[in-house]
């Protein structure tokens, strides 16, 4: 698709993004970050089924930075929430909202693979 604005659409701050990097250099840095989102997806829930929140937290830390640097914000706003949640201990938030944090990172990848026409 590649079309700027079914980004703008679906709350991709382009400032953040493309506009930052070019749009070629943002093609390939969104196609990596496809690339080794399901394996951070998989630590993610690994290190939050052994309540390792020290790992959980560094996981989320590079989700978060990612995604801003990529333009949303959404996905690193709850990625910091769940950050500095796992750093302070709260094992119980993380808990309550984890299925929010990984619904927005489905919503991305889903955002993502169809502005790269990979959707199919």
């Amino acid at each position: 698709m590649n079309d700027i604005n079914f980004l703008i659409a679906n709350k991709v701050d382009i400032k953040s993004g493309i506009e930052t990097l070019g749009e070629e250099l943002y093609k390939e840095t969104l196609t990596m970050f496809l690339d080794e989102i399901m394996d951070k997806i998989q630590k993610i829930q690994e290190s939050l089924t052994s309540n390792n929140l020290k790992d959980y937290a560094t996981y989320v830390h590079a989700i978060k930075g990612e995604s801003l640097y990529l333009g949303f914000k959404d996905l690193a706003s709850l990625s910091y929430n769940h950050q500095i949640m796992a750093e302070s201990g709260n094992y119980e938030y993380i808990r309550n909202n984890y299925v929010s944090l990984i619904t927005e990172i489905g919503r991305v990848i889903k955002v993502s693979r169809i502005y790269l026409g990979k959707d199919n």
